[in-house]
């Protein structure tokens, strides 16, 4: 008798490739920046400053980890893409407007495609 423990003999399995949300992850990191960058910039027809502080770092921070997070840990998309809408909602408040409603909405769009994924069916 042969002893093969775990040892596959022919045929092997292909490993299946993870997919990762990685439109979603892009346009997260492109709302923190745009929360970061685009209030800064001297736009000649808009008179808004800058609330500098901690509080545009900081949602910015929360974008960028919940944009590893994707990437890292994809089958909880729903719940982190949950969590990208709740801070574009509170960088309105938090960062002039959404980064001028440009990363708000960049968020809320990031959110939307994560709650909307499906997962892989298994194979």
């Amino acid at each position: 008798m042969l002893l093969t423990t775990g040892v596959r003999l022919g045929k092997e399995r292909p490993r299946r490739a993870v997919a990762r949300p990685w439109g979603a992850a892009a346009l997260t990191v492109a709302a923190a920046l745009a929360v970061l960058v685009l209030p800064m910039a001297a736009l000649p027809l808009i008179a808004v400053q800058q609330t500098w502080g901690v509080l545009p770092v900081l949602t910015s921070l929360a974008w960028a980890a919940a944009a590893v997070r994707l990437l890292r840990r994809p089958e909880t998309a729903r719940t982190t893409g949950l969590a990208i809408m709740g801070i574009a909602l509170a960088s309105w408040f938090t960062a002039t407007f959404g980064g001028l409603g440009v990363g708000l909405l960049l968020g809320l769009v990031a959110g939307a495609l994560c709650v909307s994924r499906r997962p892989a069916p298994p194979s």
